[in-house]
C-alpha cells in the first residue's frame, strides 16, 4: 500500500495543473495555425505543427500521471519526468499508447498472450516514434536521400499531411478528456485516493488472471474510474467555464 500523501506534496497539484492547461491551449494553438499553414499549401510545414501539437498533448498526459502518481504516494523522479517532456521520443512513444491495436496485438490480447501483446506493443512505439520523427525532421530540412538532395516538399504529401491532421485532432480530445480528469484530481485529491487505489489493486488483479477478455475487463475498469465524481465536485463547479 502506498503512503498517505503529505500536504506540503500535494500542494504541487495546482502547478501541474497550470502546466497542463498551458500544454493544452499551446496544443490547440498549434493545431490552428497548421490548419493555416495547410490552406496556404504550405504542406510540409503544417505538417511539422500538427507533430509539435501531438507531441505538447503527451505532455498533458505525462503532467496527469506525475500528479496520480503523487496522490497515491509514489515516489516521482523530477528530474526524469522533466527530462521525459523534453525527449522526442518519449513523448512518441507515449502518445502510442493512444493508437488502434494492430491485428497482431488484437489477437494477442483476444487470446490472453500478455506477453506477445506487450512485445507487439514495443515494436509498435518503436515504428510509431521512428516514423513520426522522421517526418517532422522531413517536414523541415533538405536531405540528402538515395543519391539526390531532396527538399520538404518532396516528401511531405497531402496524405501524409491528411493522416497527421486526423491524429492530432483525435489526440486533441484524448488530451482533454486527461485535463478534465487531473482537474478533478487537483480539485478534490484525498476523495480521488481511494478510488485510484482500488483502480491499481483491480488491474493489478487482471494481470494476474490474463482473462480472454483482457482489454474489455481494463476498459471497463477505466470507464469506471474516469466517471467517479467526488463527492465535494458533484455540483461542477470544479469544471464550470472550462472549454
Amino acid at each position: 500500500m502506498a503512503n498517505e500523501t503529505p500536504d506540503a506534496v500535494l500542494a504541487l497539484l495546482p502547478t501541474l495543473l497550470q502546466g497542463a492547461e498551458k500544454t493544452f491551449e499551446n496544443a490547440e494553438q498549434l493545431f490552428r495555425e497548421a490548419q493555416l499553414l495547410a490552406e496556404g499549401g504550405a504542406v510540409a510545414r503544417a505538417l511539422c505543427l500538427h507533430q509539435i501539437s501531438l507531441e505538447e498533448c503527451s505532455k498533458v498526459d505525462s503532467l496527469g500521471a506525475w500528479a496520480t502518481s503523487l496522490v497515491l504516494g509514489f515516489e516521482v523522479d523530477q528530474k526524469k519526468v522533466f527530462a521525459a517532456l523534453s525527449r522526442h521520443a518519449s513523448k512518441n512513444r507515449l502518445n502510442a499508447y493512444m493508437l488502434d491495436l494492430s491485428d497482431a496485438e488484437a489477437e494477442a490480447r483476444e487470446r490472453g498472450d500478455l506477453k506477445a501483446a506487450s512485445e507487439l506493443f514495443k515494436q509498435s512505439q518503436t515504428q510509431f516514434h521512428a516514423s513520426s520523427n522522421n517526418a517532422k525532421n522531413a517536414s523541415l530540412y533538405v536531405d540528402w536521400v538515395d543519391g539526390a538532395f531532396v527538399a520538404p516538399a518532396d516528401r511531405i504529401t497531402t496524405v501524409m499531411l491528411e493522416e497527421v491532421t486526423k491524429r492530432n485532432a483525435t489526440f486533441l480530445g484524448f488530451a482533454f478528456n486527461n485535463l478534465k480528469a487531473l482537474r478533478r484530481l487537483t480539485a478534490a485529491p484525498h476523495e480521488m485516493r481511494e478510488p485510484l487505489l482500488g483502480f491499481v489493486k483491480q488491474a493489478e488483479q487482471l494481470l494476474e488472471q490474463a482473462p480472454a477478455d483482457f482489454a474489455k475487463a481494463m476498459d471497463a475498469l477505466l470507464s469506471t474510474l474516469l466517471d467517479y465524481q467526488p463527492h465535494s465536485l458533484q455540483s461542477g463547479d470544479a469544471e464550470s467555464g472550462k472549454p
